[in-house]
């Protein structure tokens, strides 16, 4: 179970953050299907629809991460040029942010962002050891987990109360930071046992506070409960090699493989795979997020390009 280690001092927007990100996670948090009486709703097709470009302009390079913001934009952590890019879903140039730097706003190798409820982004400056806070028009606020917090982060998602979950490739756990950053018991340990971590890439919440653990070096998700019990695993005969997750507002639980160039869906609570989408040797996909109206976007990393996928929705067990 989770526990408070000890209190440190936020800053005062860390503290505006939390009191509306608390706010807003109360009154809007979806329930779980089972909570809600409903029979749980599977991903039982995928399909690609669109492949969205960026600006000629600019030309991304290994970007590892993506993200959407309130208005509607794609937020993408252009690695390898190390900056953050936001483009319309047309293409279209938004603005851009970073450079390469140790000072404020600048990153060393940025691997992994989140956009937490139109407030904040997130910014994992792997190279730096930290993670970096932005307002909504891409401006620098704070050190929102400074080098001292984070050990050698590797990816980063932000619950709905506003803590942070830090994947920490010298401890091979997931480091938990609550809204107040008082430091939790790290989810998972180093190992192959149950819970076990050995390489671990991504990490995502669900709809129930559940936590995907993405670890090619297990070749599965490993899904916690929100007290870092461990719940099961997700994986597939062939192998799976994960290196990114998410879930839906139902709990189904989206897997990119840039391995084998697929996307997985995985049911609800866990068990076999529901759809998968071959995307096929011209793209890489590296990372995955949804939009606000439950579509699924992938990133392509080889091209710098963004797929746009429709997921068709269905009883678990029961094919379109």
């Amino acid at each position: 179970m989770q526990t408070p280690r000890a209190a440190r001092t936020r800053t005062p927007w860390g503290l505006m953050a939390a009191a509306a990100s608390l706010t807003i996670a109360f009154l809007s948090a979806p329930l779980s299907p089972a909570a809600a009486g409903r029979s749980p709703s599977c991903v039982v097709g995928l399909a690609l629809r669109d492949v969205i470009a960026p600006p000629d302009e600019w030309e991304l390079r290994d970007p590892e991460s993506l993200a959407v913001d309130h208005r509607g934009n794609l937020v993408v952590a252009d690695t390898g040029n190390h900056r953050v890019v936001v483009m319309t879903r047309e293409g279209a140039a938004v603005t851009e942010f970073g450079g390469y730097g140790w000072e404020a706003g600048q990153f060393d190798t940025p691997s992994d962002l989140f956009v937490h409820e139109g407030f904040f982004t997130y910014v994992l400056d792997e190279g730096n050891r930290r993670i970096e806070r932005f307002d909504v028009d891409g401006d620098y606020v704070d050190h929102a987990v400074e080098a001292d917090e984070a050990g050698s982060p590797v990816a980063v998602a932000v619950g709905r109360e506003g803590g942070f979950y830090i994947l920490d490739a010298d401890s091979q756990t997931v480091l938990a930071l609550s809204q107040f950053d008082e430091e939790l018991d790290p989810v998972g340990q180093f190992g192959t046992g149950e819970g076990g971590l050995v390489r671990p890439s991504a990490v995502a919440i669900g709809p129930s506070g559940e936590i995907g653990v993405a670890d090619p070096g297990r070749h599965a998700v490993l899904v916690f409960d929100e007290f870092g019990s461990p719940l099961h695993e997700l994986s597939l005969p062939d192998t799976l090699a994960p290196g990114d997750v998410v879930f839906d507002e139902a709990g189904a639980c989206l897997v990119v493989d840039a391995a084998r160039g697929r996307v997985v869906a995985f049911p609800p609570g866990g068990g076999a795979a529901t759809a998968t989408l071959e995307i096929g040797d011209a793209f890489r996909p590296v990372a995955l997020t949804l939009d606000g109206e439950g579509t699924l976007l992938v990133l392509d990393s080889l091209q710098g390009r963004v797929l746009v996928i429709e997921m068709a929705h269905g009883e678990c067990g029961v094919r379109p």
